[in-house]
């Protein structure tokens, strides 16, 4: 049984990576959830590499988590009943800046 054409649609979104400048993130809606496109400059690229997987939560190196180096893409799910915090500061581990 197949999704239904407006199902489908809802899926997929298009964005302009060529819009975001290197060191700045985007916003977009996707699915009714929030998602996080950032350009990450050679230098946050390189801190990321660099972190030590025994520090994370989820041991996976930076290489394993993307698909292009330069780009971050993250869906934002709240597990809050519904509420969304939205975050001023990227902690480091992730490698972005404010």
């Amino acid at each position: 049984m197949a999704a239904s054409a407006d199902v489908q649609l809802a899926g997929k979104i298009e964005v302009k990576l060529a819009d975001i400048p290197e060191g700045k993130n985007i916003t977009v809606k996707w699915q009714g959830k929030p998602l996080f496109i950032r350009h990450r400059s050679a230098k946050e690229i390189e801190q990321e590499q660099a972190v030590d997987l025994s520090s994370l939560r989820d041991p996976q190196h930076d290489n394993d988590r993307v698909q292009n180096p330069q780009w971050l893409v993250c869906v934002g799910i709240c597990t809050h009943l519904g509420g969304f915090i939205f975050l001023i500061k990227v902690p480091p581990v992730l490698g972005a800046v404010s």
